[in-house]
């Protein structure tokens, strides 16, 4: 495959050729990309790797393809950096897998009114504060960042999430799905403060996407609020609806 890097699979690597080719131009919107069988033939990789490659420029919502009509360019630049498509407790799971928990900053602190009200809690007692970046892999581009606020009780492992090096880790057990009985999602729009635009190097003024999630145990108890902020570009978040049919 001429002029092409081998640092990543040939169907990623086509697809980023291919992308560029867009966002520069060279396939204008509304235009048809070459077909799977001359993607082969002029870069010398086979059907599979052509099909993976298309499938990464639809997923980016540069194409679209169709039955009988190729693949049309519908888009000159990506709309999302990542998205993330969910149905069950297990699927929004499967978020923390496919991206990279950074800790840069952690801390233990004792609630006032406002917080202890957030986290169910009485005032005055003590909770975890964790907050971090989430990376996209494997381009590590942040995607957010996260706050996640945690009340210390029995059975929190509140040392090794207060310890950097192992907090992702046990982020990720201590939200087992299994343990799990629902979250609660909520969207809204927000800001970004001077502190978390730094961290994500985006301007103070970009707008946000706001997610808070409450994760609660088998007795309905809070486990964890997490509060992530995701800038313009870099995040998509879809879900599928069906009618539940009763027998």
């Amino acid at each position: 495959m001429t002029g092409m890097r081998r640092s990543k699979p040939r169907y990623a690597e086509l697809g980023d050729l291919l992308q560029a080719a867009i966002e520069k131009g060279e396939y204008p919107v509304g235009t048809l990309l070459p077909t799977e069988l001359e993607l082969c033939e002029r870069f010398e990789v086979s059907r599979h790797t052509a099909r993976a490659a298309l499938a990464q420029l639809i997923a980016a919502g540069l194409v679209q393809r169709r039955p009988g009509a190729g693949t049309r360019v519908i888009a000159q630049s990506a709309a999302m950096r990542y998205e993330h498509e969910v149905d069950t407790v297990d699927t929004l799971m499967q978020y923390g897998n496919t991206t990279r928990l950074k800790i840069v900053e952690t801390g233990r602190l004792v609630a006032d009114a406002a917080t202890a009200q957030r986290l169910e809690i009485r005032e005055g007692k003590e909770y975890l504060r964790l907050r971090g970046l989430r990376l996209e892999e494997p381009a590590r581009l942040a995607v957010a960042v996260t706050e996640m606020l945690v009340p210390v009780r029995a059975g929190v492992p509140a040392a090794r999430l207060l310890d950097a090096a192992s907090t992702a880790r046990t982020v990720a057990s201590f939200l087992d799905p299994a343990r799990l009985s629902r979250v609660e999602q909520v969207f809204d729009a927000a800001s970004f403060d001077a502190d978390d635009a730094r961290l994500l190097e985006i301007r103070r003024s970009e707008p946000a996407m706001r997610v808070q999630r409450r994760y609660r145990d088998a007795d309905g108890r809070l486990l964890m609020l997490a509060t992530s902020l995701h800038p313009p570009g870099r995040f998509a978040y879809s879900m599928v609806l069906s009618r539940n049919h009763r027998q």
